[in-house]
């Protein structure tokens, strides 16, 4: 399998009640209700795509953040400002690209392109303000096979091109937790490799093949969080709610670097503040995150 990449984002600041979930400190400071799953969620396996897709056609803070902040609360402290998305690539298609589908407005989404009514529906914007975004899974004429940011990890559906904007990225995230070691490739160069903190034994990180959904850029490079989150498309398998959240994972800072290289999280991807910056320039909305063991 190809080493997949990615694509670029836009900051947020709604007042949401979703967190991405399984951040945090150690399990024993974390003073925040959590909800287990008394049923471990069916999780999908990823499709493993073998070659990128042939699109035949051009589609037509002050104040420190805890553990326990929701990332609701995290960006009521963030400016206002949205981030231009200036690392979205929109580039003639070649196979060493991975192929993003931006919402251009509210998107439906189909089970099969044959099926008259949608199964999901998704708005232009996330909760945190970011632009909505899918990793292309496969192309077959004005219909997009793409990966969806919900339960449980690996759902595709089709969304049809008249709703979408197709970009390109080269870049791919690949996360080895039993190394703990971040790598961001470009094609099959290494651009940046760092150690990281995974989620514990009770609530680990999910493998699988995800994407980058959001961008929070926190004003507080002292909190939680550090000074950026990214939240992506997968959610934990042993939490069903975090903080008032769904159980989204995410990748960002910290203010506990003595953690990185451990399993000290509820699930989340911790690098320090400043890799989290280095990560921030580089990655844009819709970039590929593998995570293995």
């Amino acid at each position: 399998m190809k080493n997949k990449k990615i694509i670029h984002i836009t900051s947020l600041l709604l007042t949401a009640t979703m967190v991405f979930a399984a951040c945090g400190k150690n399990s024993e400071s974390n003073q925040e209700t959590v909800t287990t799953v008394t049923e471990a969620p069916v999780v999908t396996e990823a499709p493993v795509v073998t070659e990128a897709p042939v699109v035949t056609e051009a589609p037509s803070t002050t104040e420190a953040a805890t553990e326990s902040n929701t990332w609701a609360d995290v960006s009521a402290q963030f400016g206002g400002e949205e981030v231009a998305d200036e690392e979205v690539v929109d580039e003639e298609v070649v196979d060493e690209s991975t192929y993003i589908a931006k919402a251009i407005g509210s998107v439906d989404a189909y089970l099969d392109p044959n099926d008259t009514e949608a199964t999901w529906n998704f708005d232009d914007v996330t909760e945190y303000g970011s632009k909505t975004v899918f990793l292309v899974n496969e192309v077959n004429g004005d219909w997009y096979n793409v990966y969806l940011p919900i339960r449980p990890n690996g759902t595709t559906g089709w969304v049809h091109a008249d709703q979408v904007e197709i970009k390109t990225v080269s870049l791919h995230v690949m996360v080895d937790q039993s190394e703990r070691l971040l790598t961001v490739f470009d094609g099959d160069e290494v651009v940046l490799t760092t150690s990281v903190a995974v989620g514990t034994d009770e609530n680990p990180s999910p493998n699988g093949y995800f994407y980058i959904t959001d961008k929070l850029l926190t004003g507080n490079p002292s909190g939680a969080y550090g000074p950026v989150a990214f939240g992506i498309s997968g959610f934990s398998d042993t939490l069903s709610s975090f903080a008032g959240g769904p159980g989204q994972i995410g990748v960002h800072g910290t203010n506990n670097p003595d953690s990185i290289g451990n399993a000290a999280s509820h699930g989340c991807i911790r690098v320090n503040n400043e890799v989290i910056l280095d990560l921030s320039e580089l990655l844009p909305l819709g970039t590929p995150i593998t995570i293995q063991a």
